[in-house]
Parts: structure tokens; C-alpha cells; sequence
């Protein structure tokens, strides 16, 4: 797994080999975008997910360089949020389809004119932005010249201390989100702990090598939880679309239909997200962060050396 930091590298260079392997792989995907765009568009995005993800974790040993790292790639993302949304919409769908798709619901054709209402809409966005290849080229240079910018990344300070900040930070903001989603559920809410357990995700992703069968398992259950959370908020996305532009998706009675649907998958959702996610954040995040800390100290020094030299050590 490359998405992972190595037991025999400093931290500055685990971190600049995982910007590295990202970035060079959004750039092939770019290369190729004319063979299907969509897919394109999802993979880069994805990259740079990870890409922030990461920083996040080490954003103590950025410092100042952390604040502009993650605001140009969370609005190199948004640039193509568009075509990806689209996209989202017709998979939400397909999950909606797979749920209701007991024949006594006899929703096949209600299932199919959307689907069709759906497809058109994509590629007319599509054909709208008339200037997406030339977008697409763009950001494909822009990151050959972040790829190279890499190599003058630095992490400063002691490793341990690094990563048990930017873990307890997370957890905390994790848990945080979900104390307050208990009190007063709403999409917005919904969404931020879906934001802040995906970049829990993606820091448990980051260390997975500190104690591989452990934290496999957490990895396997903030994956489940995620896909919970990321289908409910489709779902919101897709109901906003729907109420906004009620005319372009068939008649009054279908749209009704539809919007109940969703209206159930959410609530099958958002149970069961919230069952996971309480035990997810169970642990006071200070103690979640250092235990995650000790783990990372042992492995460490496990090779030999010490967690503690200034050059990320």
C-alpha cells in the first residue's frame, strides 16, 4: 500500500513520497481524460482528498505552508465538482433502484424515466462546459509544477508529536460534529461528520503500518461509516436538485414518489451511521491521540532509531 508511511523513512520523506505518488498519479489520469472524463474528474478528485488528508495530519510540522497547500487543492477539487456531482446522482439512483428493487414495489418504471431524466442532465453539463478539456489541460500543468515543488516540502519537528497532534485535532473535530449531530440532526451537520471522519480515514490509512491487524479493522469500519455518511449526503444533493428544478424530472406524482424514497434510505442511513460512528469516537480524542502515539513510537523504534530528531525523526 503506498498510501502509508514506511517504518524505514524520516517522516518529511514519507510525506513527500505520498504528495509525490499523488500528484503523479492525478497527472496520468489527466493525460487520458479523453477516454472518459467522469471517471477522470472522480479519480483526481480523490487524489487530492488524500493529498489533504495528509497535510492535515502533519499540518504542525507545515506551518505555514499548510494553510496554502490545503486551500489550493480543496479549490482545484471544486473545479470539477460539476461533472462529478452529476455523476454522484446517477450512482445515488442505482442505490435507490438496488433497495426498492423487490418486484412488489413495481417501481421499474418510475426507476427508469429517472434514470434517463439523469443521464441527459450529465451529459448536458457536459456539453456546456465547452471548455473542460482546456480546464483539465490546465490543471494537468499546474500540477507537473506542484509535483515538482514537492521536493522542497518541509516537516518540522519531532515525528511523534507531529502525528498525535494532527490526529487528536481530527478526532477531535470528529467528535465534536457528532455531539452536536445528536442534538440537532440536519443535512449541513450530517455533512461535516462526513468530512471529519473521512479525513479520520484517511489519517488511519497514513499510520495503518504501526499495528496492521488493529488498525486494518478500524480502517474496514470508518470505511463502512463513510460510505453511510457520503451515500446520505447524495441524497441530500439529490433532493435539493429535485426540489429546485421539480419540471425537469417527470411528473408531479413521480417526484413525490422519488423524494419519499430518499426519505427512507435516509433514515436507514443516518441510523446506522449513527451506531457506528458513536463507537468510532467513543474514546476521548486526548487519549485516542496519544495511545495512537505509543504505537507509533514502538514502531519506530522497532528499526533501530528514535521518534524524536528534528528532521521529522
Amino acid at each position: 500500500m503506498s498510501y502509508q508511511f514506511k517504518q524505514q523513512e524520516s517522516l518529511e520523506s514519507g510525506v513527500r513520497r505520498i504528495a509525490a505518488e499523488q500528484l503523479s498519479q492525478a497527472i496520468r489520469e489527466l493525460k487520458n481524460a479523453e477516454q472518459n472524463p467522469h471517471q477522470t474528474i472522480h479519480e483526481v478528485r480523490k487524489h487530492f482528498k488524500k493529498l489533504r488528508g495528509m497535510i492535515r495530519l502533519v499540518c504542525s510540522g507545515l506551518g505555514d505552508d499548510y494553510a496554502r497547500l490545503n486551500v489550493w487543492y480543496r479549490d482545484a477539487g471544486r473545479r470539477l465538482s460539476r461533472v462529478r456531482d452529476a455523476e454522484s446522482m446517477l450512482e445515488s439512483l442505482q442505490k435507490l433502484k438496488e433497495r426498492f428493487s423487490d418486484p412488489k414495489y413495481e417501481y421499474t418504471e418510475l426507476f427508469s424515466e429517472l434514470e434517463n431524466r439523469f443521464l441527459a442532465r450529465k451529459q448536458q453539463l457536459v456539453e456546456e462546459w465547452i471548455d473542460l478539456d482546456l480546464e483539465l489541460q490546465s490543471l494537468s500543468q499546474q500540477l507537473e509544477a506542484a509535483l515538482e515543488a514537492v521536493e522542497g516540502w518541509k516537516i518540522k519537528g519531532k515525528a511523534a508529536k507531529i502525528i498525535r497532534d494532527g490526529l487528536q485535532q481530527t478526532y477531535q473535530r470528529g467528535a465534536d460534529a457528532l455531539a452536536i449531530l445528536h442534538q440537532r440532526p440536519d443535512d449541513d451537520l450530517f455533512h461535516e461528520s462526513r468530512k471529519r471522519s473521512k479525513y479520520h480515514l484517511y489519517h488511519m490509512r497514513l499510520i495503518s503500518a504501526v499495528w496492521q491487524p488493529m488498525l486494518t479493522a478500524r480502517i474496514a469500519e470508518l470505511d463502512l461509516l463513510n460510505d453511510y455518511l457520503g451515500d446520505d449526503h447524495d441524497l441530500t444533493v439529490m433532493t435539493q436538485l429535485i426540489t429546485s428544478e421539480t419540471e425537469s424530472f417527470g411528473s408531479a406524482a413521480n417526484v413525490e414518489q422519488l423524494l419519499s424514497l430518499i426519505r427512507e434510505q435516509r433514515q436507514s442511513l443516518q441510523t446506522a451511521a449513527f451506531q457506528m460512528a458513536d463507537r468510532i469516537f467513543a474514546e476521548k480524542p486526548k487519549a485516542f491521540a496519544r495511545r495512537m502515539q505509543a504505537y507509533w513510537t514502538l514502531w519506530r523504534d522497532e528499526r533501530g532509531g528514535s521518534s524524536g530528531t528534528i528532521d521529522g525523526e
